[in-house]
């Protein structure tokens, strides 16, 4: 799987880069994508325990959606941007040509390691499937910071 990542990874990194819809300017002054973001992806991805995603391409392919996402998606501030990146992903899946595009962007799309942490086992990058847990556990952890640093007062949103 590595090369088709690699590949993928380069293929919407190339879109983002060379369009001019994506070039800074006064007001998308943050739209500077570079090959730090694509080490930032592949960093990322190389969080993945081997024996989570032996037979488990499809997760693989999602922690990769994911991590464009987190990467690239969320510096994006307007629709016509969103739907363009969402064209080189779509782009960046031909080179994953045995995925299906519903699959992969399923939601949710979000990965981590602390929840595992947080029921006492071993940091694991895995996908969060139930996001009344992610919420529990994000409410317990900042009620424990609160208690025992400051009051951060923090709104929890999708």
């Amino acid at each position: 799987m590595a090369p088709k990542l690699v590949n993928a990874t380069v293929a919407v990194f190339n879109g983002l880069a060379m369009s001019p819809q994506f070039a800074p300017t006064a007001i998308k002054f943050h739209y500077q994508f570079n090959m730090r973001d694509v080490a930032k992806i592949t960093q990322n991805l190389m969080l993945a325990q081997p024996t989570s995603y032996k037979n488990n391409a499809m997760g693989l392919v999602r922690m990769w959606a994911h991590e464009c996402h987190r990467v690239w998606l969320d510096r994006l501030l307007f629709p016509e941007d969103v739907s363009a990146y969402y064209n080189y992903m779509r782009n960046g899946l031909k080179e994953l040509v045995e995925f299906k595009e519903e699959q992969v962007f399923e939601e949710p799309l979000i990965f981590t390691s602390f929840i595992a942490m947080c029921k006492g086992h071993e940091a694991s990058y895995k996908p969060i499937e139930d996001m009344d847990e992610l919420k529990n556990i994000l409410e317990h952890k900042l009620a424990e910071y609160n208690e025992a640093i400051s009051v951060m007062d923090l709104v929890l949103f999708n």
